[in-house]
C-alpha cells in the first residue's frame, strides 16, 4: 500500500511505498514491549516508525488510542475464528478445540513482537480499554464453551477416566487456555520455540488435559485440517503481528531490532494452520479469561 501523498516521512522522501498507520503500530508495539507503554513517547514512536510525530495524530488520537488498537487486533480475529468454529455443527468438539488452540499457539509463537505482555500494563485497566475487555470476556466464553462440549462428548462415549481425576467443568476453560498462553511465558524467558512442534503438543495437551485418549486426539488433528477450509477467512493480519505463514514481518530497516526474548522462528510448512490473523494474549491475574496468575512487568 502507498502512502498518502502530502505526507512524507522524516527522510523526506513522498514516494517511499510504506503504510503510516501499521508503521506506527508496529513501531509502538515492539516498544511498548521493550521499554515499558509508560516510558514510551509518541515522539519515540514516530522515530522508530520513521515519521514525524504530527502524523502519528493523522491517525491516531493518543498514545491510549494506538494501545486500544493493538489489544483489539490481539483478539478480535481469535474471536471470530471461534464464532466461526461454534456454527460448525457437524465437526466433533475436540477437533473445534484442537483447531481453535493449534491456531492460537501458532500466533502466539510467529508474532513478531510479544504483544500479550501488553495485557499486564495496570493502564489496561482503563475504562478507555473497555471494548478490549469485553472482547476477551468473549472469547474466554467461547473456550469455555467448546471445553465443556468436550467434556460431554467424552463422558458420552465413555472415554473419561475415573470420577476423581475429570476435570470440572468450570475449570476446564481457565485451564485450556492456560496451556495454550503459557507459549507467552516460554517466549519471554528467551527460549526458541519451534512453532509448528509446540502448536501441535499444545492443542495435543489442551485434549489430553480434558481425558482424551491417543485416538481421540489424532482424530481431532485429522478432523482439524477439513475445518481449516471450511473456516478460513481472508483477513490481514492485525497490528503489531504477521501472520502465520507466507507473510514476512513488518520491519523496516531504519528500525532498531527486536531483543531476542521478542523474537520466534516462523512455523515449519507442515500441518496447515487454521488462518486466524493476529493475536497475542497472555495469562494474566482475573484478566477476564480465566488464566493463571503471572507476574510479568511492563518493560
Amino acid at each position: 500500500m502507498g502512502r498518502r501523498p502530502g505526507r512524507p516521512r522524516a527522510t523526506g522522501d513522498p514516494h517511499e511505498q510504506r503504510d503510516t498507520r501499521q508503521d506506527v503500530l508496529d513501531a509502538a508495539a515492539a516498544l511498548f514491549c521493550t521499554v515499558g507503554y509508560a516510558a514510551t513517547s509518541t515522539r519515540a514512536v514516530a522515530d522508530r516508525a520513521g515519521v514525524r510525530q504530527a502524523s502519528i495524530y493523522h491517525h491516531f488520537t493518543s498514545k491510549d488510542a494506538i494501545l486500544l488498537d493493538l489489544l483489539l487486533g490481539s483478539v478480535r480475529p481469535s474471536l471470530e475464528l471461534a464464532d466461526r468454529l461454534a456454527t460448525t455443527d457437524d465437526a466433533p468438539a475436540a477437533a473445534r478445540l484442537w483447531a481453535l488452540a493449534h491456531a492460537d499457539v501458532l500466533l502466539l509463537t510467529t508474532s513478531p513482537v510479544n504483544v500479550g505482555a501488553l495485557y499486564l500494563l495496570p493502564e489496561v485497566d482503563g475504562e478507555q480499554f473497555a471494548e478490549f475487555h469485553a472482547l476477551r470476556d468473549r472469547l474466554r466464553t467461547r473456550y469455555d464453551e467448546l471445553a465443556a462440549q468436550v467434556l460431554a462428548a467424552l463422558a458420552a462415549a465413555g472415554e473419561t477416566p475415573a470420577t476423581d481425576d475429570v476435570v470440572a467443568v468450570e475449570a476446564a476453560g481457565p485451564l485450556v487456555l492456560g496451556l495454550v498462553e503459557s507459549v507467552i511465558l516460554r517466549r519471554r524467558a528467551g527460549e526458541r520455540l519451534d512453532a509448528a512442534a509446540v502448536a501441535r503438543s499444545v492443542a495435543d495437551g489442551v485434549l489430553r488435559l480434558l481425558g482424551g485418549d491417543a485416538p481421540t486426539v489424532e482424530a481431532a488433528h485429522s478432523a482439524s485440517a477439513d475445518l481449516a477450509s471450511a473456516t478460513t477467512a481472508a483477513t490481514p493480519p492485525p497490528p503489531g503481528v504477521q501472520e502465520p505463514a507466507e507473510r514476512a514481518p513488518a520491519t523496516a530497516s531504519d528500525r532498531a531490532p527486536l531483543s531476542a526474548s521478542d523474537r520466534a522462528p516462523l512455523p515449519a510448512s507442515g500441518h496447515a494452520p487454521l488462518a486466524t490473523p493476529g493475536r497475542a494474549p497472555v495469562s494474566a491475574p482475573d484478566d477476564g479469561r480465566g488464566a493463571p496468575s503471572v507476574g510479568v512487568t511492563s518493560a
